[in-house]
């Protein structure tokens, strides 16, 4: 586990921008995917260069995107968590179908990313705590995710259960959700 305190994370703005691109292209980094593949329509038409530059327009709108993790200043995680709309594909996704209705302003956790340097210290859930607190002041009223281990999902970057049970997460089917109104966080 990290140590408490060492551990700072924030969203990602366009003064982080810089940070973002610093994690994604690490070496074992996922400098390919960008987190744009239920962003983007015709993801699977991007290459990396588009796919970062995607991110970049958006994060550059003011469009939330995700979450950083610092530890000591160095970018060591990413949490992918924004409002629902923002991933365009999930309107017709059958994996992951919308369970609240549209008016009901809902945001989706979709991807963790933790250099080997930083896993089994704890960040996944640091990161997602501090996403459903991000979440929250931008007026979600439900977060969901979708972990690996329990959604029937194959992409490990979708966290495990056990971290969303961690954030205070109760599980809902397939998914894990959070209505921070109703809960404690």
């Amino acid at each position: 586990m990290v140590p408490r305190g060492t551990i700072d994370v924030r969203p990602v703005t366009a003064a982080s921008w810089d940070d973002m691109a610093r994690l994604f292209s690490a070496r074992g980094a996922p400098h390919y995917c960008w987190c744009g593949l239920y962003r983007h329509a015709r993801a699977h038409d991007m290459d990396g260069d588009a796919k970062r530059q995607a991110l970049c327009d958006m994060v550059s709108r003011g469009t939330p995107v995700g979450v950083l993790a610092y530890d000591h200043g160095v970018p060591v995680g990413w949490c992918s968590i924004a409002p629902r709309e923002t991933y365009v594909k999930l309107s017709r996704s059958r994996t992951m179908p919308r369970r609240t209705p549209v008016a009901t302003p809902t945001w989706t956790v979709l991807c963790f990313f933790v250099p080997r340097s930083h896993r089994r210290r704890g960040v996944p859930v640091a990161l997602l705590r501090a996403g459903v607190g991000y979440a929250v002041e931008q007026g979600a009223a439900v977060i969901e995710g979708y972990p690996h281990d329990t959604a029937g999902i194959s992409s490990t970057h979708r966290g495990h259960s056990s971290v969303f049970k961690a954030a205070g997460f109760r599980r809902d089917g397939g998914r894990w959700v959070l209505e921070p109104a109703t809960s404690r966080i």
